[in-house]
């Protein structure tokens, strides 16, 4: 959906910039076709004549002074130009572009995942401030960039970070070590009991029974999709020619001869 709304919000560009070329040019002509109120007066009552028509709901009172009978059928003809034609533009250009995306809906859909990662991609950062939650990096930004990297030395202001990210994240790192420890005295525990490291089941260790894998093939698909980390891409590359030289081969030796020869 996000797609066929960013498509669409493209596409009403040329008919925004259609709808401006037409106002301003029937503008000038009322204006020109004015004989009675001054520029300002009829401008204002133009414009709102104008915007209703957009709006399918013209106003035709009010024109007989322009230059009649010229101004009554120009309005008309505005009003037709803007109701019928183009905003039969517009559907055609929102059917069009909503038939394109859900022609290519998986394109589509990678095509804006990969733009919204590229988006989080950011270079490597040697002073890592957490930036969800506790927004640490607005410490990073006010208390550290702006008032000292322009003008301490790299050594100086490595060492400054360092100091403040051990103040912002000791207690953090104090509470899992203590956790941690804890854990590791339970799995001691437990290994001297000769029982299992841990009885804790986990949440995707209890849809264990309910999923076959290999009945519903995915084992197969994800063998068949696994790069071959094992072999050198130089002697897969070997072998499959030498499978397309026996292929050729069989086919050669499995032709029948043609004049005896």
């Amino acid at each position: 959906m996000l797609v066929v709304l960013k498509v669409m919000m493209k596409e009403s560009l040329i008919f925004f910039a259609l709808l401006t070329i037409i106002v301003v040019g029937f503008l000038q002509a009322f204006i020109g076709m004015d004989q009675v109120d001054d520029n300002r007066k009829v401008t204002g009552f133009i414009l709102q004549a104008m915007a209703n028509s957009v709006m399918q709901s013209p106003d035709f009172e009010g024109f007989e002074n322009f230059a009649p009978p010229f101004g009554i059928v120009l309005y008309y003809i505005f009003t037709f130009v803007v109701m019928v034609v183009l905003l039969n533009i517009l559907i055609a250009l929102y059917n069009s572009a909503y038939e394109d995306i859900t022609d290519n809906a998986i394109d589509e859909y990678m095509a804006l995942f990969s733009q919204k990662t590229m988006q989080f991609v950011r270079a490597p950062d040697e002073n890592v401030f957490i930036a969800q939650k506790k927004a640490f990096n607005l410490i990073e930004i006010f208390c550290l960039i702006l008032p000292f990297e322009w003008w301490m030395p790299t050594a100086r202001y490595e060492r400054l970070n360092n100091f403040v990210m051990g103040i912002i994240y000791s207690p953090l790192l104090l509470i899992t070590a203590y956790i941690e420890t804890r854990q590791a005295q339970r799995v001691k525990g437990n290994r001297r009991r000769g029982e299992e490291d841990e009885d804790t089941v986990e949440e995707w260790e209890q849809m264990n029974d309910d999923l076959d894998f290999e009945a519903e093939g995915w084992t197969k698909k994800v063998e068949a999709t696994r790069p071959n980390v094992d072999t050198d891409a130089a002697v897969l590359e070997i072998r499959d020619l030498k499978e397309q030289i026996a292929d050729l081969k069989r086919l050669v030796e499995g032709k029948p001869e043609v004049n005896g020869t």
